[in-house]
């Protein structure tokens, strides 16, 4: 006991430095999650034709994320690191870069869905009605350029250890789209288009926000004016560079996750019930790991950048240890208490028992969970980014993928097989974070 708290007093200025940017990640994460659980109440008292609908809206939209993910995690590694050299200069450069090349991107896939969303939705419906998703769609796609905005100043905020003003815009989000739901949903009756209208006017009060705290109060590094967007080829080339290999690595990833859970479809609509409330239950543990991720990303960026390499590799293995420690804590609580959780969600008789069995068998990945995303975050922050697309291509298409299949309709073992299979993967993925992590490779990477 004592070594543990003089292991904590030693590591005091670190640990206070993590959780500086983990904590208001972690709501905003959690804060996120309760927009979309709230979004779903409203739109569900229409119906399930409206859910449908809202769904049917999102998918493609989804597809378009890692587009600007690319971008904002080029400037997450660049804009820390050069915060952490107190090259304030190249701070501005990269936050108006980032913004040169995605604010164009996301106009261009704004006219593209609003071009042919009716074709786009007729693809994925099968046939089935689609005049309220494309209502929905279409009002939702206007509000890309927001998203865009949105995304890349959270992460340079982020970047700067400045995590409560993406936290505040992100609950200022939630409540306005709360009012703005009741508003355009019930008291003007219109429904579906009413949801979309009221995230797309949500999406631009935060982009006026960020816009006040960028362009006209300026009492930051990230504060921009008119003279800083002059296009600058090699930086765009290096935001690019650390970029591409990220949206690879979404790209692949929720492909296979589409292809997972299309095998999980054909075991039959009670046991996916049972899978997407496990899912939702283990976000719990998932967003304290993320917040923990975009910790790791911006302090060995930052540390990095002030030629600390020794402090950078310290700072990812205490980042691990502490995200490991808190999502253990969690496992703890999904292996004996897995029933309590999933009666949070539904109280099905049916659905329980299942849902409840997946969820114990994930509890004890959360070490492996932890590991793995507290150190790809690490790695992306120093520019790795190649590694994590390796790393995540293999887990899912030569681990998941094909085990899911020979476990599922080889030996017939249902969602436990489906769940059994996660848990290899998050493990293979988390030693693998660890093994190119200790290397030390990434601390010659040029950014």
């Amino acid at each position: 006991m004592k070594k543990t708290l003089l292991f904590f007093r030693e590591n005091k200025k670190e640990i206070f430095s993590i959780f500086t940017i983990a904590l208001p990640t972690i709501i905003d994460m959690f804060v996120q999650t309760l927009l979309g659980f709230f979004d779903l109440i409203m739109v569900g008292r229409l119906g399930p034709e409206a859910i449908a609908s809202v769904g049917l809206g999102t998918a493609p939209l989804l597809t378009i994320i890692p587009i600007f993910f690319a971008i904002s995690v080029g400037a997450t590694a660049m804009v820390s690191r050069a915060f952490g050299a107190k090259n304030f200069k190249e701070v501005k450069e990269v936050m108006s870069q980032s913004l040169i090349l995605g604010f164009p991107a996301s106009i261009l896939v704004t006219l593209l869905f609003l071009s042919f969303g009716e074709n786009i939705l007729n693809l994925i419906s099968k046939n089935q009605p689609i005049s309220d998703a494309l209502s929905y769609f279409s009002v939702v796609s206007l509000g890309l350029p927001f998203l865009c905005f949105n995304i890349l100043f959270a992460s340079g905020f982020r970047s700067i250890n400045k995590a409560k003003i993406p936290m505040i815009n992100n609950i200022i989000c939630v409540i306005s789209n709360i009012i703005l739901n009741y508003i355009f949903i019930f008291t003007l009756n219109l429904g579906v288009l009413g949801a979309g209208i009221a995230t797309t006017i949500s999406r631009g009060i935060v982009t006026f926000i960020f816009l006040f705290l960028a362009y006209f109060k300026k009492d930051y590094c990230i504060s921009l004016t008119s003279k800083d967007f002059v296009f600058n080829k090699e930086i765009c080339r290096r935001l690019l560079k650390i970029g591409l290999p990220s949206a690879g690595e979404q790209t692949i990833f929720r492909i296979g996750m589409l292809v997972f859970e299309a095998m999980l479809i054909n075991l039959g609509t009670l046991q996916y019930a049972a899978h997407k409330i496990a899912l939702t239950a283990e976000s719990f543990s998932f967003n304290l790991g993320f917040g923990f991720s975009v910790a790791g990303t911006t302090l060995v960026g930052q540390h990095l950048g002030a030629l600390n390499y020794d402090r950078a590799k310290k700072t990812g293995y205490l980042n691990t240890l502490l995200a490991m420690l808190v999502m253990t804590s969690f496992g703890f609580v999904f292996m004996f208490f897995p029933k309590f959780v999933i009666s949070l969600f539904t109280s099905d008789s049916e659905i329980v028992p299942l849902a409840s069995e997946a969820l114990r068998i994930v509890s004890v990945a959360q070490p492996a969970l932890a590991m793995s995303m507290v150190l790809s975050g690490a790695l992306r922050g120093a520019g790795d980014t190649k590694s994590v697309l390796w790393i995540t291509g293999f887990g899912m298409f030569f681990i998941r993928i094909p085990l899911t299949y020979i476990l599922l309709y080889n030996f017939n073992m249902g969602l436990k097989g489906a769940w059994f299979v996660m848990i290899i993967d998050l493990s293979f993925r988390g030693f693998a974070c660890f093994r190119k992590f200790n290397q030390g490779k990434w601390r010659y990477i040029q950014v």
